[in-house]
């Protein structure tokens, strides 16, 4: 099954690195024993911005769940833009699924790679036609 998943991850990135806005991607795929897996990679963009993602991956129960995953997307100058991720914070936050931006931490379910991709290209064509 986590093979299949990153049969999945690496067609929604090819799928997304034929558009013009993106220069290129990678995607860095791990089997790990006891039914792990763990995934990595990078998106980057026209406008110099790029996307690190990873997943930490298990299927112990007859389904791929995340047990932790990252989504980091920064501008050209590595200024946060958004991050998704489910790590703990010291001091806690009230939600374990969050989103960093550059005004806050809010709560924020954890979002499949293909959404984090779509809402990077609708940030991406809202910057071509400003």
């Amino acid at each position: 099954m986590i093979q299949r998943y990153f049969e999945q991850i690496r067609t929604c990135v090819d799928a997304y690195s034929a558009a013009d806005l993106v220069v290129s991607a990678s995607v860095n795929c791990e089997v790990r024993p006891g039914l792990q897996g763990y995934l990595s990679g990078a998106v980057i963009f026209a406008d110099g911005s790029i996307l690190h993602f990873a997943e930490f991956l298990d299927e112990a129960h007859g389904q791929v769940e995340k047990l932790m995953y990252t989504y980091h997307y920064q501008d050209a100058n590595h200024q946060l833009l958004f991050r998704y991720d489910n790590a703990r914070h010291r001091p806690a936050l009230p939600m374990r699924e969050h989103k960093h931006t550059p005004d806050g931490v809010i709560n924020a379910p954890a979002p499949l790679l293909a959404e984090v991709l779509a809402e990077i290209m609708s940030y991406q064509e809202t910057l071509l036609f400003r």
